[in-house]
């Protein structure tokens, strides 16, 4: 568990079974507790306890759900680049005012990552626009994520995962229960039977196709920094005839940092993003200096980052708003490929 002052419970930093706990739960985050303790090899009352510290320190930060990004066929973009702020947090407060802004992340230097969920490409001007007067970054890169390389982790991050040709379309009780879920995911099903006046068989089966067909997605919002690991994002310039897939399937089977992922951009094809957490600071030096001596890597820069913060979107708001409408005998025609059955 983790390593803390005896008597007062002051926490200093997670060890390997807390990290393996939140990949667990970050790619099934309605994963039952009993699960979590057989794939542990802990009890469950552990896993409870190991849960509640993870919480009241601020690594595990709620557990949300919401339509996803793939079935809304939404794009997600990042906008990177240093910022002329002198209040990060005043910059922070400003990018959510904008409905496209999902998360913003502060490096070292003030360098910001600021992530939007576009409904179509045609809004990514105005928002550009937006993110250099709101951070006051007149500089700033813009990239366009690849959502289908495959170096992506076992769970979506930022709307970044494989794409179907087609999805099911939602019934208005499937929205009714991703509304139910928006903000606790790991909300029992009776409950949310009970909520929604069915059994909790129709809420299981139907909680069941969604995840399934890819069209709900649930996620475990987390800060790793609050349990004592590093936040690190890596820019990886590479040569014009390299492969950047293989480069990062390369880069990914190489150094096995518990948690990682890489991002490519596809109208960038020479730059991997390389994201990854660790608490030892040697393993970090290694892997930056032996990924700068990759035959296929130009140069490595490394960032630290120290804050984030996640906003709600103009997809949070669908399950909610056509719940109402369900309810008065209407419908909306929502945007960005929602389909109603």
């Amino acid at each position: 568990m983790f390593n803390t002052s005896h008597g007062v419970g002051i926490l200093k930093e997670m060890d390997d079974t807390d990290r393996k706990l939140m990949i667990l739960i970050g790619a099934e985050p309605r994963i039952h507790f009993r699960d979590l303790a057989k794939r542990l090899g802990i009890s469950r009352q552990a896993v409870h306890h190991r849960m509640q510290v993870l919480t009241k320190i601020g690594v595990i930060r709620g557990a949300i759900a919401g339509i996803s990004v793939a079935y809304l066929d939404a794009i997600p973009v990042c906008i990177f680049g240093r910022s002329r702020t002198a209040s990060v947090e005043e910059t922070l407060n400003r990018l959510g005012e904008s409905e496209l802004s999902r998360r913003a992340v502060v490096a070292g230097g003030n360098f910001l990552y600021v992530i939007g969920f576009l409904r179509e490409i045609s809004e990514l001007g105005s928002y550009v626009e937006f993110v250099k007067l709101a951070a006051e970054m007149p500089e700033p890169t813009v990239g366009i994520y690849c959502v289908d390389d495959g170096l992506s982790p076992y769970y979506p991050v930022d709307g970044v995962e494989k794409r179907k040709q087609s999805y099911k379309d939602l019934t208005p009780l499937d929205l009714r229960i991703i509304a139910s879920l928006k903000d606790n995911a790991r909300r029992p099903v009776a409950e949310i039977a009970d909520m929604l006046e069915v059994s909790a068989k129709t809420v299981r089966r139907h909680l069941k196709d969604m995840i399934s067909d890819g069209s709900l997605d649930l996620s475990v919002p987390v800060d790793l920094a609050s349990g004592g690991d590093m936040f690190l994002v890596a820019h990886v310039n590479l040569r014009d005839s390299a492969d950047k897939g293989e480069v990062g399937k390369r880069l990914l089977s190489k150094y096995q940092f518990l948690d990682a992922y890489v991002r490519t951009f596809s109208n960038f094809p020479s730059l991997l993003v390389w994201v990854f957490w660790s608490d030892k600071i040697t393993e970090i030096r290694k892997a930056i200096r032996d990924l700068g001596e990759d035959e296929d890597v130009l140069a490595v820069m490394l960032n630290f980052a120290y804050l984030e913060r996640i906003y709600t979107t103009w997809r949070d708001k669908l399950p909610a708003v056509r719940t109402r409408a369900s309810k008065k005998a209407r419908t909306h025609n929502l945007r960005s490929g929602l389909r109603i059955r």
